[in-house]
């Protein structure tokens, strides 16, 4: 089958990492490699329809992904990559009893106890799957752990999504309505992950929220915002014509636009009745209880943390849901002791909490985006085929250029 995977080689990870080497130097395409198969009882075999790119696999393969990540690596290399997929079941295995050959799925990346079987992790146990042990292969210690390799040989985060064909087990993916098309299923996964942060930190009716970013997470959190009801006031920094037309249409209040530093601190404090204030030798900061209520920081770099820490008022809350850091060496952490900030990160999902009912995350995006399709139409902007894969990538890179917001492989010339 055709698929792109990820070569964990060593040598080449400290070549990429010293900055030697091309873009794709960590990248192993091939239209050969084993179809993979139904091994268990709960397995399913699904053919990808779409593939997303999310911006994480760039920093994967950029080697600008926190090494924390590795923890959770496949035991598998080469790698496949791809989390982000929508496709159709091929095969089951005996004990899959709630899908079948021709269901459209979208696929939840992480595998959790009771997919196993385990009993239930610390992390499970409170609903926070995006922590449960076996991403780093570890299962409850009973007999079931040598049922599926034995420790720390299997789980992992889950990927597949770029290549022909994806096996997991049956409660990893999730049937979408007949209505929906590939295009906006394929969003799910990072819906879930926008509707986790907003969820982290709901905000008031009466607040102004900040979302900074506007990338496919920025764009998502807008619109997990309004799908959950919020009528928050929600100010978008965007970069790009496209994107703060597309922010509007998702329930975004009004954007800005602004790459100075100096002119977009201005405007958000004019925006905001904000107060700004020069302390000695450094860059303008905000003071007081006038300004941001609440920012969600979908890009998360050196750059832009030190501007939320600075931007955010006194008393505010930050949500970090971008991944664009790992260590900082020029962000001012003391003014989150000055102002009392409360910074929190946003971690792909679990449990969330509903109308007071726990659900899981993909239930609920999945009911949000089968009640209002239409408001996610166009955020797939741009198609590939997977032989492609440079172009692919590049258009993800160049989004001034090519007005960019989601890039997916599309394997659904070869069924």
């Amino acid at each position: 089958m055709k698929a792109l995977m990820f070569d964990y080689n060593i040598p080449k990870v400290v070549l990429k990492k010293a900055g030697v080497g091309s873009d794709f130097l960590l990248l192993k395409y091939g239209d050969n490699w084993p179809k993979p198969k139904i091994v268990h009882p709960d397995h399913v075999l699904v053919k990808n329809r779409l593939g997303g790119i999310c911006g994480s696999d760039l920093h994967q393969i950029s080697v600008k992904l926190s090494l924390y990540a590795s923890i959770m690596a496949s035991s598998v290399n080469p790698m496949p990559m791809g989390h982000e997929t929508v496709g159709t079941v091929m095969e089951t295995g005996t004990a899959v009893a709630n899908l079948k050959p021709g269901d459209r799925v979208v696929y939840n990346p992480l595998a959790r106890c009771s997919f196993y079987g385990f009993d239930p992790c610390p992390s499970c146990r409170m609903g926070n799957y995006q922590h449960c042990f076996c991403l780093v292969g570890i299962g409850d210690g009973s007999d079931l752990e040598q049922k599926y390799g034995g420790r720390k040989k299997f789980g992992g985060y889950g990927t597949g999504g770029f290549g022909e064909y994806l096996v997991g087990m049956e409660r990893q993916f999730h049937k979408i309505p007949d209505h929906m098309p590939d295009e906006v299923a394929v969003l799910a996964e990072p819906f879930t992950i926008a509707l986790h942060a907003v969820m982290r930190c709901m905000p008031r009716h009466e607040d102004t929220v900040m979302v900074l970013g506007a990338g496919i997470i920025g764009l998502l959190i807008i619109k997990a915002l309004r799908g959950l009801g919020s009528k928050c006031r929600i100010i978008a920094l965007v970069r790009y014509p496209a994107q703060g037309e597309m922010a509007i249409k998702l329930g975004a209040s009004e954007t800005i636009s602004e790459r100075n530093s100096e002119k977009l601190y201005s405007k958000v404090a004019e925006a905001t009745g904000g107060s700004l204030f020069k302390p000695l030798l450094s860059k303008r900061v905000l003071y007081g209880n006038k300004g941001p209520d609440l920012i969600y920081d979908c890009v998360a770099s050196e750059t832009s943390v030190d501007d939320d820490i600075r931007l955010i008022r006194s008393n505010g809350k930050i949500i970090l849901v971008g991944l664009g850091f790992n260590i900082t060496h020029k962000v001012d952490w003391s003014l989150v002791i000055y102002k009392e900030i409360e910074l929190r990160g946003a971690f792909l999902s679990g449990r969330q909490v509903h109308d007071e009912k726990e659900v899981d995350a993909f239930n609920l995006v999945l009911d949000i985006m089968a009640r209002d399709t239409k408001s996610f139409s166009g955020l797939v902007t741009h198609f590939f085929p997977l032989e492609k894969y440079k172009d692919a990538i590049r258009c993800f890179q160049s989004k001034k250029a090519s007005n960019a917001i989601k890039v997916v492989f599309d394997f659904r010339d070869s069924e």
